[in-house]
């Protein structure tokens, strides 16, 4: 009994080396080893000055669960607005992942509270910056105000809305961020119940903490205006805050930054200017608050038009009037508004300067102006969209020729559409070679060529040739910056280039102009993926999958940013629940792409590689293979993980089959083979008459590991496996007789 028992002893210890961190769920540490994802490329920066890292809460309700006849115009467009200007480049400059937005429906009180009381105070360090925006409605009971989420209940109030104190008490206390500002817009007509008074909720604004910015819409006496000629349509303040944070508030010097100091004066005057000379009316936004003047909240690449620093605060107006309805209008490469000759479009609050104005409509030339704009000045400018685009024949031609190599229209298709095209059957390197040359040669004929563009990009991304694809969208979304499907391939290529950041960027503008586009929220989940987002991930797959239920790839995005939650869920229920639904998104997938090759290659497959272990995956049936197998690599983790081992072991075998040079695949392998040995040792049968299997067992996944360090000796895994590879030789001689393995 006392050898047994030393035995048992060793083996234990060789147990728990050998799976820890790839314990299945019957276990009581459920720890979980993973995959390591390919992070953004090094060296990119935010933006092109070095500014404190910066976390933001949005929030906006336009309308509410139980006040129905309480319900606002523009809150929550207008919070969607402030999520955009903060994660430009030339904006906030926050890191997308780090801005939380709750918009409608998710703007309970549960969900405000989290974010506030848990969140903010867990990832704020004393070195960032900390943005908090509301807009919507607020009130006051007896001598309290409170901000009212989605689902507030006047009959139950202090269990359902959010005390306006308490939000004052968190940022100051909890939130260890060196600058901290609030914005809010919560005064407004209509008010909830007889002591909402724009007055009262103003006064209790007032008695917040004083160690942060508020900055809030109105001053005592006043309520926050709403004009739907403000580009889509805009609360007044908030139009005048985004036109700031986008750069026109940097005046003082114009050096780059967009300081508190200047928002709040920029903003400031500009609201309350416009509010007087369009109806008379009376709204000064007003600031409170010990804060730093040079608190930085904003940046941008350089002064307008290169102006040199006026002595005092400047801006201008101006009206844009078209030729033609439906022309999108963008001053400074952003997107304004709509402009129709019966309906112009204001552009108030913009700074002193040269400004570039460029109308753009679907089909016709574009339209650009430079203007300067005036202090105290409204001026008008006439785009002329009206001539339909025509290209020069020579570049239709080659243009032809080179579709003719690359792919053949659907069947009485007569528009172009680059989604509804499959590719020529035959269709060699030789092809694409020479179809390539055909674009770039009809793009030299005719620059302004969109479709050439977008042409030239889709065969350098069958050619593998990234940095080629990745420029020839860029052009194709510059010659056409209204075209949502030439932005959405960018995002991607952005996705492959290890860029998330700007392709988050591109595809929340691709969305803003298709709102119903499935592909951009796919898009969005594989980039919210790669940057380890895996909530909001999960969110744009299922907005994906709402609007495109045959849409295969969001399954996939879907189910691997839920495997990678449950590596973390503490919960052990929570846990097996997410693992159990990642592997039914896992098997959807694999449902939705389960045909043959050669029909797959009859398809347009313009996907993003997954890139787990590289992003060499460019063309179509490479992108298939590699995501089958991955989609069979997070079956086998989730059924290993879930106790499921024979069932795991089959699916990293089919993942295998998809791509025999997957390290993962063979790790994941390994793992599985460590736990069926695990399970014998456990149930004692390994010094009996298992002891064969016990050992077959080993030596497999000794021989699954070895796989691992000898196809990428430079990965995480390998580094791992080669630790593993030492523990199970040292094991071996303990386990039974030699088989004539």
């Amino acid at each position: 009994m006392l050898v047994q028992a030393k035995s048992r002893a060793f083996w234990g210890f060789v147990f728990v080396g050998l799976i820890a961190g790839g314990r299945n769920l019957n276990s009581q540490d459920p720890a979980a080893r993973d995959l390591t994802l390919e992070k953004t490329l090094p060296g990119r920066s935010q933006t092109a000055r070095d500014v404190p890292r910066g976390y933001a809460l949005v929030i906006g309700v336009s309308k509410y669960e139980k006040l129905p006849t309480k319900s606002l115009r523009y809150p929550e467009s207008d919070a969607a607005a402030i999520y955009r200007v903060l994660i430009s480049q030339e904006g906030g400059a926050f890191a997308s992942e780090n801005v939380h937005q709750l918009f409608g429906a998710k703007a309970t009180l549960a969900n405000i509270k989290h974010e506030l009381e848990v969140w903010l105070p867990a990832v704020a360090q004393p070195a960032d910056r900390v943005v908090v925006y509301f807009a919507g409605h607020g009130f006051v009971v007896g001598s309290r105000g409170f901000l009212a989420p989605y689902d507030v209940d006047l009959q139950h109030i202090g269990e359902t809305a959010y005390p306006m104190d308490q939000l004052g008490k968190t940022l100051a206390d909890r939130v260890k961020a060196r600058w901290k500002a609030l914005f809010v817009d919560a005064c407004h007509s209509g008010k909830i119940n007889p002591d909402s008074t724009d007055e009262a909720i103003d006064d209790q604004l007032a008695h917040l903490p004083k160690t942060f910015l508020t900055f809030t819409a109105t001053r005592n006496n006043e309520q926050s205006f709403e004009d739907p000629s403000l580009s889509t349509g805009f609360g007044v303040f908030t139009y005048f805050l985004v036109q700031g944070l986008q750069g026109n508030a940097d005046n003082d010097p114009c050096d780059g930054i967009v300081t508190a100091n200047e928002l709040v004066e920029y903003v400031r005057a500009a609201v309350k200017k416009y509010t007087r000379e369009h109806g008379g009316l009376s709204q000064t936004p007003q600031e409170r608050g010990d804060y730093e003047s040079d608190m930085i909240l904003a940046v941008r690449h350089a002064c307008a038009g290169g102006a040199p620093p006026p002595e005092s605060l400047s801006f201008g107006a101006l009206i844009v009037e078209t030729l033609s309805d439906d022309v999108e209008v963008y001053v400074d490469d952003k997107l304004i508004g709509m402009a129709s000759k019966d309906k112009p479009l204001p552009i108030p609050g913009l700074s002193t300067g040269i400004h570039k104005v460029m109308g753009v409509r679907k089909g016709y030339q574009p339209a650009l102006e430079e203007v300067m704009v005036v202090p105290g000045q409204e001026r008008s400018v006439t785009l002329r969209v009206q001539y339909r685009r025509e290209y020069k024949k020579s570049s239709l031609d080659l243009v032809e020729k080179g579709e003719a190599r690359l792919f053949k229209k659907v069947s009485g298709g007569s528009s172009f559409n680059p989604l509804s095209v499959y590719r020529a059957s035959g269709q060699t390197a030789k092809d694409l070679e020479e179809a390539k040359t055909f674009f770039n040669q009809a793009l030299k004929e005719d620059p302004s060529y969109e479709r050439a563009a977008f042409d030239l990009a889709m065969t350098c991304q069958l050619l593998s040739d990234h940095e080629c694809a990745l420029k020839s969208f860029r052009e194709a979304v510059h010659i056409e910056p209204t075209d949502a499907g030439a932005r959405i391939q960018l995002g991607g290529a952005l996705i492959e280039d290890g860029d998330a950041d700007e392709a988050v960027r591109q595809l929340t503008e691709a969305i803003v102009l298709e709102p119903g586009n499935a592909l951009a929220h796919s898009h969005l989940a594989r980039a919210y993926l790669d940057k380890n987002v895996w909530d909001r991930a999960v969110e744009e797959a299922d907005a994906s999958i709402t609007r495109d239920p045959a849409g295969d790839q969001a399954y996939l995005w879907k189910a691997d940013a839920l495997r990678h939650r449950a590596a973390v869920e503490r919960n052990r229920d929570r846990k097996i629940s997410l693992y159990q639904e990642a592997a039914e998104n896992f098997r959807t997938f694999i449902r939705l792409t389960n045909f043959s090759s050669p029909v797959y290659e009859q398809f347009a497959y313009y996907a993003v590689g997954f890139g787990l272990g590289s992003r060499k995956h460019a063309d179509r049936k490479a992108s298939y293979n590699a995501e089958r197998s991955t989609a069979y690599m997070g079956l086998c983790n989730c059924e290993h993980l879930l106790g499921n081992l024979l069932q795991a072991r089959d699916y990293c075998r089919r993942a295998l089959n998809y791509d025999p040079n997957e390290p993962l695949a063979y790790f994941f392998l390994g793992d599985v083979y460590v736990s069926q040995f695990n399970a014998l040792l456990i149930s004692d049968q390994c010094p009996a008459a298992s002891a064969s299997q016990c050992r077959e067992y080993l030596l497999s996944a000794r021989a699954n590991y070895k796989k691992v360090v000898e196809i990428n000796p430079d990965l995480e895994q390998a580094r791992l496996s080669r630790g593993y590879i030492e523990s199970i030789e040292g094991t071996l001689p303990l386990v039974g007789p030699k088989s004539g393995h």
